[in-house]
C-alpha cells in the first residue's frame, strides 16, 4: 500500500512538473514567437503574437514591454497613429522613470516620423523635466532639435543643441539657413502682372517664364490683329476670354513659383543641418 501510495505521488508530482512545464511554455511562446517574427521583419504576425499574449495575461507584469514591442512593429509598418497609441499605453504603464521616459523617447521618435513635430516636443519635455539620465537626457535635446529642424525653426534647434554639441561646421549650416535669400511671392506677381513671364525669370524659372512671354505675347496679338482686321467677336474671344485667362494663370504661378523656390531653399538647408547631425552621432 505504501508502495502503492508513493508510485501515485510521483506520479502527480510529475504530471504537476509536465502540465506546469507547459504552461509557462504557452505563456512564453507569444512572445519569443514575436520577437522571431518581428525579427525577420513579419510585423503583422509579431503583432497577433503579442496580441495573443495580452488577451491570455491581461495583469502579466510584462504588459507595458510587450505594449512597447507592438509600438515598434507598428512604426516599422509606417503605421504612425496606431503606434503612437501603443507607444503610449507603453510608457503609461511602465515601471520606473528610466523605462518611462525611453518609452517616451521612441514615442517622439513615432510622432517626428508622423510629422507631428508640436506633440513630439510636448513629449520631450516631459522626458527632460523627469530629470533622467545623462544619455537620455541628451537625446531628449538631439529629437528636440530635429523637430525644431524639420519646422524650420533654426535658433530654437540650435539652443537645443548647445548642450549636445559646439560642432563648428554645424553653426555655419545653422547661419547659413538663417540668412537664406529668399523670393517674394507678392513682387513675382507684381512683376508678371506687369509683363507676362516676368516674375517666373525672377524666381529662375526661365522655362515657364518664356512660356508664359510667347504664349501671352501670341494671344495679345491674336487680339489687336482682329480687332484691326474688324472682327470683333473673335477679338473678344481672344482677348476677353483667353487671354484673360492665362494672364490670370501667369500671375497666380509667378506666385507659386517663388514660394517653391522659397521652400526648397529651406528643405535643402534642413536637410544639410539633418546630415551633419547625422555624422555627428555616427549614425549609418
Amino acid at each position: 500500500m505504501k508502495v502503492l501510495n508513493k508510485s501515485i505521488f510521483l506520479f502527480l508530482i510529475s504530471a504537476f512538473l509536465l502540465f506546469g512545464g507547459f504552461a509557462v511554455i504557452a505563456e512564453e511562446l507569444p512572445l519569443s514567437l514575436g520577437g522571431h517574427l518581428a525579427a525577420q521583419g513579419n510585423h503583422d504576425a509579431a503583432i497577433t503574437e503579442y496580441k495573443r499574449f495580452l488577451f491570455f495575461h491581461p495583469d502579466d507584469a510584462r504588459m507595458s514591454e510587450v505594449y512597447y514591442n507592438i509600438g515598434l512593429a507598428y512604426r516599422a509598418q509606417g503605421l504612425w497613429t496606431e503606434a503612437a497609441t501603443s507607444l503610449r499605453t507603453a510608457t503609461y504603464l511602465a515601471n520606473g522613470d528610466e523605462t518611462k521616459s525611453e518609452y517616451q523617447l521612441e514615442l517622439a521618435v513615432t510622432l517626428i516620423a508622423a510629422q507631428d513635430y508640436d506633440l513630439a516636443r510636448l513629449e520631450l519635455v516631459k522626458v527632460t523635466m523627469r530629470a533622467p539620465s545623462a544619455q537620455l537626457y541628451r537625446r531628449a535635446l538631439f529629437l528636440q532639435a530635429v523637430a525644431y529642424i524639420y519646422q524650420f525653426r533654426w535658433e530654437e534647434a540650435r539652443e537645443s543643441l548647445r548642450n549636445y554639441t559646439t560642432d563648428e561646421r554645424l553653426d555655419m549650416l545653422f547661419d547659413a539657413a538663417t540668412d537664406i535669400p529668399l523670393k517674394s511671392a507678392r513682387l513675382a506677381k507684381v512683376l508678371s502682372s506687369i509683363f507676362p513671364g516676368a516674375g517666373q525669370v525672377y524666381v529662375g524659372d526661365w522655362k515657364d517664364g518664356l512660356n508664359a512671354i510667347a504664349l501671352n505675347g501670341a494671344l495679345g496679338f491674336l487680339t489687336v490683329d482682329a480687332i484691326l482686321d474688324g472682327h470683333y467677336v473673335d477679338a473678344a474671344l481672344f482677348g476677353g476670354f483667353i487671354f484673360w485667362r492665362y494672364y490670370r494663370g501667369n500671375t497666380f504661378r509667378a506666385g507659386q513659383a517663388a514660394e517653391l523656390f522659397n521652400k526648397q531653399r529651406i528643405q535643402q538647408a534642413a536637410d544639410a543641418i539633418l546630415q551633419r547631425l547625422q555624422e555627428i552621432v555616427g549614425t549609418p
